[in-house]
């Protein structure tokens, strides 16, 4: 008797594992759950953002794309590769050489420290992120495009920024990201910063100064398996209208296309 329940309660275990297993590949096959998703659901988009803005906000005068007759803006991490600010940069070309690894950038990013005017020294979540919020205000058009595939075609209204809407995401898999609000965060700033957005600037006169921020962002990623050796050119548009701002005139109104034609090596 015993051992007929042995036997059955074997049984009865291997046909749930062999179910479980088989229902979870034909859900990856239904769901093209693919290599690239289950990567992407590793990632850490939230210490991107605040890695990248540590990065781009310390960008010398001398590193600015605007000033280059022929730039290569990035910075090369460990595992990704992060590609710059659109922010009223107008038509910008980079042309660079990459080892392979991911690609992170941003279509419109918004950030508020306690650095700022009004906001300095403050140690309020909430004030930051109303800033951070108004700072992505706006209806926005992004789209990129991948060795000529369109890869992220999507427009938010962001211009009630408690209320955001989609107005349609045709972008494929898993190349877009909105991210945040994130948590507080340090930002170093340092005197290389070519940004006038802080109440005492002698605070990193002579060493780096910590604030805390918030962020928020609309972003791009795409994975390093995305990305084969050889040749790719990658390009990327943000067009914000009716943002109004903090300033309630122009705002964050503009239009930016970056490009990169990369070789990957």
């Amino acid at each position: 008797m015993i051992s007929k329940l042995v036997s059955t309660f074997l049984l009865v275990s291997f046909t749930f594992i062999f179910l479980t297993f088989f229902s979870f590949n034909i859900l990856e096959e239904t769901h093209g759950i693919n290599e690239t998703q289950k990567n992407n659901s590793a990632v850490n988009f939230e210490k991107l953002v605040t890695e990248f803005l540590n990065w781009w906000i310390n960008v010398p005068v001398e590193e600015d794309p605007q000033q280059l007759e022929n730039p290569c803006v990035i910075h090369n991490t460990d595992s990704v590769i992060f590609l710059h600010d659109p922010f009223e940069m107008g038509n910008i070309k980079n042309t660079c050489t990459i080892p392979q690894k991911s690609l992170f950038f941003p279509f419109y990013v918004g950030w508020c420290d306690n650095g700022n005017p009004g906001l300095y020294g403050t140690d309020s979540y909430d004030k930051l992120l109303e800033c951070a919020l108004d700072a992505n205000r706006g209806l926005v058009t992004m789209n990129a495009y991948l060795d000529d595939k369109k890869i992220v075609d999507v427009v938010i209204d962001n211009i009630d920024v408690h209320n955001l809407k989609v107005r349609y995401n045709n972008s494929l898999d898993s190349y877009y990201k909105e991210i945040g609000p994130t948590d507080f965060f340090d930002l170093t700033v340092t005197n290389k910063t070519q940004y006038q957005l802080f109440e005492k600037p002698q605070d990193f006169e002579s060493s780096p100064a910590k604030y805390k921020a918030v962020a928020y962002c609309f972003c791009g990623f795409i994975d390093k398996d995305q990305i084969t050796l050889g040749n790719h050119q990658l390009s990327y548009y943000t067009k914000i209208e009716g943002s109004g701002g903090i300033f309630k005139t122009k705002g964050w109104d503009h239009e930016s296309k970056i490009t990169y034609t990369l070789t990957v090596e």
